[in-house]
């Protein structure tokens, strides 16, 4: 297979060869397979959460989308707007809009988000404070 630039697709992820870890997501535990990490601005990873399980109130330094694979995503937004987010839809956080994320059942999303780790993306020289999720 070959990328829009001509050179072969480097990356492969299959079901089978996923690896899991916990990692702490702003006080929470959750389970995390890294899918991309470090190259062209942007991180990709698979975060299982279980019914219940509440990210606190926060915000992020760079844009982040959600993807709802599995389950269903409560977010409560800074307006005070709750939002429901079902299998198949995704919600699209700006810089500094601050949000509760909430699993409504056993959940599995997907997030995509421009990379905010400092030393981590060859493109970007200035230093940002990490974003965990």
């Amino acid at each position: 297979m070959r990328s829009p630039d001509g050179g072969a697709v480097q990356k492969f992820n299959h079901p089978d060869a996923r690896q899991w870890q916990p990692v702490d997501v702003r006080g929470t535990t959750m389970d995390k397979c890294i899918l991309w990490e470090g190259r062209h601005d942007t991180r990709a990873g698979l975060f299982r959460m279980p019914a219940g399980m509440q990210i606190a109130r926060h915000l992020h330094t760079r844009w982040v989308q959600v993807f709802v694979v599995e389950g269903a995503m409560r977010v409560d937004d800074a307006a005070g707007d709750t939002h429901t987010v079902s299998a198949g839809g995704y919600y699209f956080v700006e810089p500094g809009e601050n949000h509760v994320e909430t699993a409504i059942g056993d959940t599995l999303v997907l997030v995509i988000q421009a990379e905010d780790r400092d030393g981590m993306n060859q493109h970007r020289s200035s230093a940002v404070a990490a974003d965990p999720f």
